[in-house]
């Protein structure tokens, strides 16, 4: 547990209350001990100028599942978890019988993951520690969460540190269940419990063995649920070294670097593997964070880590609720635009749409995928390539200008709702080439463009707004009041003209016309994709203009055709460069750094000569900026 005082009465086999977030934060500089000694070095003063003022930061919904899971040594597949053991009733009893709606039957939620309230979040990053403000409902989910899966600790395969705990004597059994709960919380808290910590923990231990009464499996399950409890599992608590500071600033210790690699690389926890270089000293250099971070970006569990921050920045996490209308695009799925009269295919178009959401998000998975740890692996390739990945439930928006090339396919199973009844289903990716001419990326991939669309029509001012914003770091205010009030109606039979022009007329009157003058054209680019991304050469009857020209914050400037001849713009584009890397670093620290900071400036220079996305990963966790700490804060 932790050096504090001793657990309160409330904690007891009966229920565990969690401290709030704002309180165990307070705690943590108190909590955490320090490591063992490590080999000194002292680093030079002038890195103190590179490394940010540090701010706690709690682990994500994603981080503390994938953490569970990793920690209880069971599979990604909720489903194939194990069965839960007796003693999880007892914890968390069942509500009653429940029905579902018209009678149907209950679709029962896997074990894992725990479904929490999602962060607030900076500039649509989850982890960034201005974004993490806690909320009574988050802090009881922690709660429950902490004890469903403390049951779990029973049926891992990893949790007893010893062989046949259940024949065990009486005696042997709670020897067994100490022990395995002590290695437990040393990986849970993901460095070593200094004896006071151990000390503490062991009362609590007996305490719960005492309440239990002869129900060891109780006791231990209650125990862990405090460990998984704990501020040094719910954070990510950085104090540094500073045995090896030099006054102004501290390497943190092979623990911390552990850590943090972890979450930056694999969403989760260290492995046994990244335990043992904390523990050598291996993390206590560079050469040595870096030849971990190369091992980690080769292990599976790099690329769906990556693929979330890419998912985030381009804000395709949002795309499983896009909703365009069946009126406008129900006929390109082989459905009449309005459904019957008796109601009788009401669930048709849910139907279609559930595929092509589930298609959407994994095409663009397997997009950053492929490219990302590709042979060229460049954020250039990122925004020029036209191989990706469809499906059948997709292919209507490609048409028949896509080619099905050779490889592997992808089955990707997913949950939808037809009828109002939830069910399992699966869609079948393959790899394809799509015309030069019409795709080019990220930005021209359908999840992209339907997320930045209406109903009806694409969004010309939301998806101008995420190239300046998102790729190129300009920041826009908000909107003056009812701006909204004067977009076009989302319609194709409003007025005879394309939605390009209508956009033009909206937001030309004052005092629109100033920012939009900027926001509109890199928007206007991408006018030959429809709300759900598929590329038309007409609008409304009327050929499409997707022509422009606008300048960004340095003063590059960019004259197009259209959105595929923006986007190999902008993929030469130093300033877009410097933003990529900005909203890494950002990501990595946790910290929203401001655009100019010095710890930058290495990490800019060296991607502007390579390029490569790994590289970057790498670069950070190398940098002074990922491995140091202010000396004398809090």
């Amino acid at each position: 547990m932790s050096t504090a005082p001793r657990p309160a009465p409330g904690w007891t086999r009966a229920r565990l209350d969690l401290p709030s977030l704002a309180y165990a934060a307070s705690l943590c500089a108190v909590l955490l001990s320090a490591c063992p000694d490590a080999p000194p070095r002292a680093p030079h003063a002038a890195v103190a100028a590179h490394v940010p003022e540090p701010r706690l930061t709690a682990l994500t919904p994603v981080e503390f599942n994938n953490t569970m899971r990793d920690l209880l040594g069971l599979p990604s597949d909720g489903a194939a978890w194990p069965d839960p053991p007796p003693v999880a009733a007892r914890l968390t009893p069942p509500t009653g019988e429940v029905v579902g709606i018209f009678g149907a039957e209950v679709q029962q939620a896997p074990p894992w993951p725990w479904a929490f309230p999602a962060e607030q979040g900076v500039d649509g990053f989850d982890g960034m520690a201005d974004g993490q403000t806690p909320s009574p409902f988050g802090v009881e989910e922690l709660q429950k969460a902490a004890v469903h899966f403390a049951a779990y600790a029973l049926v891992s395969p990893i949790f007893f540190a010893c062989e046949g705990f259940e024949a065990l004597d009486e005696d042997a059994r709670g020897a067994c269940g100490w022990a395995s709960v002590h290695r437990l919380a040393q990986r849970a808290w993901r460095r070593p419990l200094s004896p006071a910590e151990s000390d503490r923990l062991q009362t609590f231990w007996d305490a719960q063995v005492t309440a239990a009464a002869g129900a060891l499996d109780e006791a231990i399950a209650l125990t862990v649920a405090g460990v998984l409890q704990s501020p040094d599992v719910l954070f990510r608590v950085e104090l540094g070294d500073s045995a090896r500071g030099d006054g102004h600033v501290a390497p943190l210790t092979g623990w911390e670097m552990a850590s943090r690699l972890s979450y930056l690389l694999w969403d989760t926890m260290p492995d046994p593997e990244l335990f043992g270089a904390a523990a050598s000293g291996d993390l206590d250099t560079r050469a040595g964070v870096e030849s971990q971070a190369r091992r980690m970006l080769d292990d599976p569990k790099a690329r769906r880590a990556i693929v979330r921050f890419h998912e985030q920045w381009l804000g395709t996490d949002r795309v499983r609720g896009v909703a365009p209308a069946r009126r406008e695009y129900g006929p390109l799925f082989g459905i009449a635009p309005y459904p019957a009269l008796d109601t009788t295919d009401d669930g048709l178009w849910p139907g279609i749409l559930g595929p092509v959401r589930a298609s959407m998000e994994a095409e663009t998975r397997l997009f950053i995928e492929q490219v990302v740890f590709g042979d060229e692996g460049t954020l250039a390739t990122l925004l020029t390539d036209n191989r990706g990945f469809m499906s059948s439930a997709t292919a209507p928006i490609y048409g028949d200008s896509a080619v099905p090339l050779d490889g592997q396919q992808v089955e990707v199973d997913f949950d939808q709702v037809v009828f109002s009844i939830g069910g399992k289903a699966s869609v079948t990716l393959y790899p394809a080439l799509f015309p030069a001419s019409e795709r080019a990326g990220v930005l021209t991939l359908p999840s992209v463009l339907a997320v930045g669309a209406y109903a009806v029509q694409p969004a010309p001012i939301l998806r101008g707004k995420r190239v300046l914003e998102r790729v190129a770091c300009m920041e826009f205010g908000a909107p003056p009041p009812g701006a909204e009030a004067a977009v076009p109606p989302d319609s194709t039979e409003a007025v005879e003209a394309t939605n390009r022009t209508r956009t033009e007329e909206a937001t030309a009157v004052m005092p629109c016309a100033g920012c939009h003058d900027t926001l509109n054209p890199p928007g206007f680019a991408f006018e030959h994709y429809d709300a759900i991304g598929r590329w038309r050469p007409t609008d409304n009857g009327l050929p499409v203009d997707a022509t422009g020209a606008f300048t960004i914050t340095g003063g590059e400037s960019f004259t197009y055709s259209d959105g595929v001849e923006l986007a190999h713009q902008l993929a030469t584009s130093p300033r877009v460069h410097d933003c990529y890397v900005l909203r890494w670093a950002r990501y990595a620290t946790g910290l929203d750094l401001e655009e100019g900071h010095p710890g930058l400036t290495p990490l800019r220079a060296a991607f502007a000569e390579d390029g490569r996305i790994r590289e970057l990963l790498i670069q950070i966790a190398t940098s002074d900026l990922f491995r140091f700490r202010p000396m004398g804060g809090d």
